[in-house]
């Protein structure tokens, strides 16, 4: 096995309890899209959907994986739906995003029409990131048509925020003054939800009455306030993802050696060189190369090199008695010492969210089981 990532669904699990206690008495909604970060669609959804008022999903494939595992909770596809996938999209029963009144609503309407079905939608209002939903101005009109489609059952309303990780910026406001005007004609029965992990902790009055926790409930913080801020009130994420492989060689070189393609590291003394049988096309950021570093043994090791395809290499010249086969720790815990997403993201110029999002599918993982303890439904009331 050339590496492993190991989740924790005990650690998820708990992370969902402590957002939801946060954000009550708004519902807690869990996204899973991306292969639940990276973790594992159908052991995370499976694990989360006794904690959650519903799933969320970018792509409608993964709804379909998700009901194709008997998961039935309630799942929301916030992405496009091609037209020619909405009969099989209300076949499964899953709640479809809506943002304009022309072509695709009629199709969408006109599918639900034939099929005897009503379809549930959330309509999607742009205050601000550009991307996709009805512009504010537009919306209460949209909004109106919707909630008299005889089609279409207008169970929510939703806004993605710019810059809800900056406790300083003034914009995230400004998009929930807009976001409330556009919304006000709504019947109560419709569900409001801005807030995602970094909004529900830094900006309690985006909570409304849902809040789309993804990063958050994989223990990986959406910013350093956001970190500062919780931990402060005593409250802790909990990363629940290890990813490990092995020394699968180990060369002594001497001084001004060089290692890996364009001879990007040389060695400034007597050096052993670890071999890793793993490369970017395993996960690991080709921009890994001369600045991320693992854990062998417990202890901190450079990267050495630029990171090959297949392969990457370690600088383990200060670890005692290190072996070939020895574990290799690129994000987790090893003794004293731990490497999380974020430091490896940092190390690589971008986020934890890209890091664990973009582990394919095809390394092998391990999931500790979660217990599910007795606990307070995701649509009651739970003291903050």
């Amino acid at each position: 096995m050339l590496a492993e990532i190991a989740v924790d669904l005990g650690a998820i699990v708990r992370n969902a309890q402590a957002l939801a206690a946060l954000v009550a008495p708004a519902r807690l909604t869990a996204v899973v899209k991306a292969d639940a970060y990276g973790h594992g669609l159908v052991p995370v959804a499976r694990a989360l959907a006794p904690y959650a008022a519903r799933l969320c999903v970018y792509a409608l494939e993964e709804a379909l994986a998700l009901r194709d595992a008997g998961i039935t909770a309630p799942i929301h596809v916030m992405g496009p739906v091609r037209a020619a996938d909405l009969a099989t999209a209300l076949a499964a029963g899953v709640q479809l995003t809506l943002w304009d009144r022309d072509r695709y609503a009629r199709e969408v309407a006109g599918i639900a029409r034939r099929s005897g079905r009503r379809v549930a939608l959330h309509a999607k209002i742009d205050t601000g990131v550009i991307r996709l939903g009805l512009d504010v101005a537009e919306a209460p009109a949209a909004l109106a048509h919707y909630a008299a489609t005889p089609e279409y059952d207008l169970i929510g309303a939703f806004t993605h925020l710019a810059a809800a990780e900056e406790i300083d910026s003034t914009f995230t406001l400004e998009q929930l003054a807009r976001f409330v005007s556009a919304t006000q004609a709504l019947d109560a029965r419709v569900e409001r939800h801005v807030a995602a992990t970094a909004a529900a902790i830094l900006w309690p009055e985006t909570r409304l009455d849902a809040v789309r926790c993804g990063i958050g409930l994989y223990g990986i913080w959406p910013s350093e306030q956001s970190e500062a801020l919780m931990r402060a009130r005593g409250l802790a994420l909990e990363p629940a993802l290890c990813w490990r492989t092995r020394i699968v060689a180990l060369h002594d070189v001497e001084p001004d050696a060089t290692v890996g393609y364009g001879r990007t590291w040389r060695a400034s003394r007597s050096s052993r060189i670890a071999t890793l049988p793993i490369g970017y096309a395993e996960g690991l950021p080709r921009s890994a190369g001369n600045s991320a570093q693992a854990l062998v043994r417990g202890a901190r090791v450079p990267v050495a090199g630029r990171i090959c395809m297949d392969m990457a290499f370690l600088d383990v010249t200060g670890v005692r008695d290190v072996a070939v086969g020895d574990a290799v720790t690129l994000i987790g815990r090893d003794g004293d010492e731990q490497i999380t997403a974020d430091d490896l993201g940092q190390a690589c110029g971008t986020i934890g969210y890209e890091i664990v999002a973009r582990l394919p599918a095809h390394v092998p993982r391990t999931y500790a089981p979660a217990v599910h303890a007795a606990s307070a439904s995701p649509r009651s009331s739970v003291p903050s």
